[in-house]
């Protein structure tokens, strides 16, 4: 039994490093994309987006605070 205990330790060590060097390379894989995406914006969008008024959040201005709701009754 002693050795069927070490056996399936080590299985698991070997399974938990496996899974450790895959969730790490696709990581790396998707760090790399990103910097890639991150490219400079030329000069003609940036002038366009500047050119946009940024909204401040109109999706939670009408949201009341959870603890305001609780003593309010609403």
């Amino acid at each position: 039994m002693a050795k069927n205990k070490i056996q399936k330790k080590k299985d698991r060590e070997k399974r938990v490093a496996k899974k450790k060097l895959a969730e790490k390379a696709t990581r790396v894989a998707q760090e790399k994309t990103t910097q890639e995406s991150k490219k400079p914006l030329p000069e003609r969008a940036k002038l366009m987006r500047s050119a946009v008024p940024k909204a401040e959040n109109p999706a939670n201005a009408s949201k009341k605070n959870t603890f305001t709701q609780r003593r309010t009754g609403g």
